[in-house]
């Protein structure tokens, strides 16, 4: 258990990179098979430099060619030390097999969800929507979540997302959740199934709104500051992914 534990936290870090590499890349709307390049200088960076934990253990934090830190350094660092954890945790939780597998997918496609709309306050249809597909595909063959359960779910997180969103559309022009929103919704939906994707809108919206009145009361936001709300959802949605079932049995029956 030793050496598959060392196994995953190395798979967990490779991850984290590719994770880092897809949230700078996305936004830049450029193919994701291209290396990571500087932003500031648009060059290469050096191999060590494709890992933040590598430009840092061999003193390469800054570009080569122009000096300068890469804007997402810190962000990166944070990712390829988290994402160890949580495969790490995930492979303790349920073991080698199909389970671990979804959950290390899905658990992977969530926390780029959290990256990229937090920094850019964007979700991209490119990593939701294979993702969508791939959840339907999945909702056949994982254990312990039955089909129509998986499609009941994406189709009640689509609707309810929509509606909030029209919504917000008549009411303020504009609306309270993106349409990113609605499809990552959607891929929750299809990966906890119902009633689970009720709890998790329920808990995902709360979350979101008790957030957005402490940081008006702290003044740390305006009234009509944009807040989003992806994480919150990928949050509440990647804590009844994993308990689910013991929050369903101990609280709600």
């Amino acid at each position: 258990m030793i050496i598959l534990t060392i196994l995953f936290i190395i798979l967990g870090w490779l991850v984290g990179i590719a994770i880092n590499h897809a949230a700078d890349i996305l936004p830049t709307r450029k193919t994701l098979l291209q290396q990571p390049i500087c932003v500031a200088c648009g060059n290469p960076y050096t191999r060590q430099q494709w890992s933040a934990l590598g430009a840092w253990a061999t003193g390469q934090q800054s570009c080569v060619h122009c000096g300068k830190v890469r804007p997402s350094y810190r962000r990166s660092i944070i990712i390829e030390l988290v994402v160890p954890i949580f495969f790490v945790f995930l492979l303790w939780q349920y073991g080698l097999g199909l389970n671990l597998g979804l959950r290390l997918f899905y658990t992977t496609i969530l926390i780029l969800i959290t990256v990229t709309d937090l920094e850019h306050r964007l979700i991209f249809n490119l990593v939701t929507i294979p993702s969508i597909l791939l959840a339907i595909i999945a909702a056949f063959i994982t254990p312990g979540l039955h089909w129509l359960s998986a499609l009941a779910g994406g189709g009640v997180a689509f609707l309810v997302i929509y509606l909030i969103w029209l919504l917000g559309v008549l009411v303020y022009g504009s609306g309270a959740f993106g349409v990113g929103d609605i499809t990552l919704s959607t891929f929750l939906g299809l990966i906890l199934g119902f009633p689970n994707i009720l709890l998790s809108l329920i808990f995902g919206i709360f979350l979101g709104g008790f957030v957005a009145v402490l940081l008006v009361i702290t003044r740390l936001s305006g009234r009509k500051s944009f807040i989003p709300y992806g994480p919150f959802l990928t949050i509440t949605g990647w804590i009844m992914l994993v308990w689910g079932a013991e929050i369903w049995q101990y609280y709600f029956w």
